[in-house]
């Protein structure tokens, strides 16, 4: 195997496991996060500075210029702005009336954030899918698909297994972990056991996407009762790590997720399968949406567990959370300042001892911290994914076919759980969001990249990354 075929194997599977490790924990401020996007900077550089440079390859450039353009605002919500212009911006005049009660009669040059520190924390984060696609474009090959799906398997396998130690009570490693990890149990790598929920029920449909994935018709029926015994093990494996965790919310979501993996199961290539599996997509979002909507009626099941109380989403933070839209719509508070703009309008008479650091509404808070420019992005992202899914599930078959849908389907849990958290705020989570959505869009172009100065005789030579 060729150093370029090796690194198409492992540095995307390494990455994963590495932002897996370093990035589970959404919590602000943490040396691990600062160590990940230091390896990240140097990976971006490394790449950008071969000899065999992805900026060739164009349905690379197109997604990480997308996240790039998506990081302009931000960025520009950090510049300082004249006094004047700053006061006349939606609430700061609190702050200004502070200033002044502190003695400082004239106001300094002030950014739209209300936290450029926050702000400049939640730019960074942007490092991490950056450089997992351009390892993916600098290093890809005919065996991506299957290294992408693996490489989220190993990560999915890896947390669960972690996630049942902490829980077993006879584990000789319990005490070990408990001590150096201080998380909730069942969380494996993860701050809480929400975000474990997510990466493992977006691992359930890439299960189906392997085992419904035409295999080579020179494989023998051993390879493919391994293969499928492999697959089977982490389905349970993945399964006990749910169960463990105890978050309600994989009562709802495993419901569409379940039902999408059977139609991937069932090789849905004609074009009548593919149309009735988009009708039972669209079936299963809405089923979903109402059950989030009518969560309060659901005894003893919600979307979500929530640390104020059952209803402390809806009666206290989301109310706040549209009080704070209202004022900032239009510039927004900077990215990552939700917590710190919360205070000033939390309502004293329902203070909590928690912090409240997340509106527990990805769409609500991404359009209070970024405006209008935030929400339009929402829309255009929303409206592209849309877009590949319907591509993924009417196009041609072809062997890879059921991983892009398995990878639609990942995509589609992150989308409803953000309804009422923010999974993809975790570095973890956001990377194997990323991974997914390259794996949707693949045969658009990321299968073809070729190295432009890969040697003649090897360009029509398979190679091989992890294939089981």
């Amino acid at each position: 195997m060729s150093f370029r075929n090796a690194a198409a194997t492992v540095l995307p599977v390494a990455y994963l496991l590495l932002c897996l490790v370093l990035g589970g924990s959404s919590a602000k401020g943490q040396l691990p996060h600062l160590w990940l996007q230091l390896i990240s900077t140097i990976l971006i550089a490394g790449v950008i500075y071969s000899a065999t440079s992805p900026m060739r390859h164009r349905p690379a450039m197109i997604i990480v210029a997308a996240l790039l353009a998506i990081a302009v605002w931000p960025i520009l919500q950090l510049l300082p702005l004249p006094a004047g212009m700053w006061e006349s911006l939606p609430g700061r005049d609190v702050i200004a009336s502070d200033l002044l009660d502190l003695g400082i009669s004239s106001l300094p040059n002030m950014p739209v954030s209300f936290s450029g520190q926050e702000t400049s924390r939640a730019v960074l984060a942007t490092l991490i899918p950056i450089t997992f696609i351009l390892l993916v474009a600098a290093f890809g090959n005919e065996s991506g698909p299957q290294t992408i799906s693996w490489g989220i398997l190993i990560c999915g396998a890896t947390s669960a297994l972690l996630g049942l130690l902490m829980v077993v009570p006879m584990s000789p490693l319990r005490a070990l972990l408990s001590g150096l990890l201080p998380y909730d149990p069942a969380a494996g790598f993860f701050a809480n056991a929400n975000h474990q929920v997510t990466l493992l029920l977006m691992c359930l449909p890439l299960l189906a996407g392997m085992s419904g994935r035409r295999t080579a018709p020179n494989r023998s029926r051993q390879h493919v009762f391994f293969r499928q015994t492999i697959l089977g093990a982490l389905l349970l494996l993945f399964l006990s790590a749910i169960w463990a965790a105890g978050v309600r919310a994989s009562y709802i979501l495993i419901l569409p997720v379940s039902i999408l993996s059977l139609c991937i199961l069932h090789n849905s290539f004609s074009r009548r399968a593919a149309i009735g599996s988009l009708v039972l997509i669209v079936a299963s979002v809405a089923g979903s949406i109402l059950l989030a909507v009518n969560a309060p009626a659901l005894e003893g099941v919600a979307f979500a567990d929530f640390s104020i109380t059952d209803k402390g989403r809806q009666e206290i933070v989301w109310p706040t959370s549209i009080e704070m839209l209202k004022d900032h719509w239009m510039f927004g508070t900077g990215l990552g300042t939700f917590s710190n703009v919360f205070m000033l309008y939390e309502d004293p008479n329902t203070v909590k001892s928690v912090w409240i650091n997340h509106a527990h509404n990805e769409y609500l808070q991404v359009a209070i911290e970024l405006g209008i420019l935030g929400v339009l992005a929402m829309i255009v992202a929303l409206a592209v994914y849309l877009k590949v899914t319907i591509r993924t599930w009417t196009e041609s078959p072809d062997p890879d076919s059921p991983l892009r849908r398995a990878a639609t389907v990942s995509c589609l849990v992150v989308l409803l759980h953000s309804l009422v958290d923010y999974p993809a705020r975790t570095p973890a989570i956001l990377v194997v969001l990323t991974a997914c959505f390259i794996l949707a869009v693949w045969p658009k172009g990321l299968a073809t990249l070729a190295i432009s100065r890969r040697p003649s005789s090897t360009r029509n030579r398979t190679a091989r990354g992890i294939e089981i």
